[in-house]
């Protein structure tokens, strides 16, 4: 409460989270802070990784689809380089005809 007579400074509740005051005008890089109790009510709210959201029927947590995201080490790697077609000459191009 004592935050919000800071010019500058948002303070909202965790239950009146949304997009557009996160990042206004779609770009990230607000600043937040969250005490203890709000990070309770998020897992109130949205669940964790292993159990389903309490407040929310049937709301699971999105799980990320990569475990390892270093994603050139996985592609240059020799298991996935063995496996792929080898690369591709460029075509000769042809000076075009002057007549």
């Amino acid at each position: 409460r004592a935050m919000r007579n800071i010019p500058g400074v948002e303070a909202t509740s965790v239950d009146n989270l949304n997009l557009l005051r996160l990042a206004p005008g779609g770009h990230f890089g607000r600043f937040l802070i969250f005490t203890e109790g709000a990070f309770k009510k998020l897992t109130e709210i949205y669940g964790t990784a292993e159990e389903t959201a309490p407040l929310k029927k049937g709301y699971h947590m999105p799980r990320a689809a990569m475990e390892n995201a270093d994603l050139a080490r996985i592609i240059n790697s020799t298991e996935v380089q063995s496996v792929l077609k080898p690369k591709l000459e460029a075509p000769k191009t042809h000076e075009p005809k002057r007549n």
